[in-house]
């Protein structure tokens, strides 16, 4: 692949932390009054307890199961994806992006080297 494809693939398919930290600092721009500390682990909490409800209705507890009808894989990925965003949200709001992403970098050498990521 040569440099100029390289970049172009980047572009149409970012890599997805590097595109994940895209959306929070572009959520940032578009409500900056939204995003003190407190502001933020209470979206996540809320975001948790969203993504507890997709995941109790797929796996077809409660009754959302006959209010809303069957739950939709699309449903859970959208607040998978909101938790996932809330939580970069506090480590933008500490600066600590970066070494997130070298923590998780880190475990998937650990892991690889124990055999468990092939």
């Amino acid at each position: 692949m040569t440099d100029q494809q390289y970049l172009q693939q980047a572009i149409d398919k970012p890599e997805t932390f590097a595109a994940l930290k895209a959306i929070v600092e572009a959520l940032d721009r578009r409500f900056p009054d939204g995003n003190s500390a407190f502001q933020r682990v209470s979206r996540l909490a809320e975001e948790c307890g969203e993504l507890a409800a997709a995941v109790n209705h797929k796996e077809n507890m409660g009754i959302k199961h006959q209010k809303h009808g069957q739950a939709t894989d699309e449903h859970l990925v959208k607040e998978l994806q909101d938790v996932l965003r809330a939580a970069l949200g506090i480590a933008r709001h500490y600066g600590l992006e970066d070494q997130l992403e070298q923590s998780i970098e880190d475990f998937y050498k650990a892991y690889q080297k124990d055999g468990f990521i092939y």
